[in-house]
């Protein structure tokens, strides 16, 4: 008995529009669920490991820098601008802003946090964190967000521009505020449209075409679509998230700068403060990716999330398409 030619279509067990009538933002209280499970705690300790090697590492490159002379060298003394000035200048600092060690441990723990984010959301998803889909999704995040999203943040950087060389001064703050906070806001909407990318591909067949080329279009434009049909709220929760992260880190930062660090005590509540906001921001980007798992979720899988178990039907679908019958 012959097998039927399976059609080259998309798998029907893949999210269809209908699913998401209210958008990504009808996902945000199903995610708020699964930040303390091993996922979630494996995300905050890359992230910690992320933001402490990259400050205590370069706290201790300024302070063999300032042994060479009268500049304050013990921890918790605060640095004044002339200081910032002669270490610049005069101790190192503008031909060694980093040090050796720094930059790689700062890369190793970055990996190490994108990894575990992409487990995290696999899992939120019920797909399996494979490194090809992870890898892939990158490619096809840089292939259809790069050009729309980096025209839209031009044309808002030149409005700010235009605004700003008015002469106002209020408007030249606006300018200098709203052009940091539109770049970091184009990076994060191209992180999640690699997101929606690679959470689609664990979803399908392996390799870059998933079998053939018109897969892979298809594939490409149903990511293309998941985030633009949606565009307010993506780039609602981008901004919210990167104003909301980068508050609390500045909050942290200021706390810690009027208490100073005149006694121990002080230097071990500044370190609290900011292994706090790190926390939070860590829970908060697990949040965020939970929340994209789920919209991208198979049908099939409701409840199996943290099994990483491949939907049924998709199964199938892979089985037949191997040509393993069922």
């Amino acid at each position: 008995m012959t097998r039927p030619p399976v059609p080259e279509t998309v798998p029907a067990s893949l999210p269809r529009e209908d699913r998401h009538p209210g958008g990504p933002l009808s996902f945000l209280r199903p995610a708020l669920r699964g930040g303390a499970g091993p996922g979630g705690l494996q995300l905050l300790a890359g992230w910690l490991a992320f933001s402490l090697s990259t400050s205590v590492l370069w706290a201790m490159h300024l302070r063999s820098l300032t042994g060479w002379s009268a500049l304050p060298s013990y921890w918790g003394e605060m640095l004044t601008a002339r200081d910032l000035w002669e270490l610049a200048v005069n101790g190192g600092l503008a031909q060694r802003w980093t040090g050796p060690w720094t930059p790689l441990a700062a890369g190793a723990a970055l990996v190490w946090f994108l990894w575990s984010g992409w487990r995290h959301q696999a899992a939120a998803a019920g797909l399996p964190g494979r490194l090809g889909p992870w890898l892939w999704g990158l490619a096809d995040a840089l292939a259809i967000g790069a050009v729309p999203l980096g025209i839209l943040a031009g044309l808002l950087l030149w409005g700010l521009g235009r605004l700003g060389g008015t002469g106002v001064q209020a408007l030249g703050w606006l300018d200098w505020v709203g052009s940091g906070l539109v770049r970091l806001a184009f990076g994060s909407a191209l992180v999640v449209q690699w997101w929606l990318c690679r959470l689609d591909r664990a979803a399908r067949r392996s390799g870059f075409r998933m079998g053939s080329w018109r897969r892979l279009a298809a594939h490409l434009g149903l990511c293309f679509l998941r985030f633009w049909t949606w565009p307010g709220q993506w780039l609602g929760l981008v901004l919210a998230g990167v104003l909301v992260r980068g508050g609390l880190s500045f909050a942290a930062l200021a706390l810690g700068w009027r208490l100073g660090g005149a006694s121990i005590p002080r230097v071990w509540v500044c370190l609290l403060l900011d292994l706090a906001a790190v926390a939070a921001n860590a829970w908060l980007l697990g949040w965020f990716l939970r929340l994209a798992g789920m919209f991208m979720r198979p049908e099939g899988v409701a409840g199996n999330e943290g099994k990483g178990a491949v939907p049924a039907e998709l199964a199938v679908v892979e089985n037949a398409n191997a040509g393993i019958m069922p």
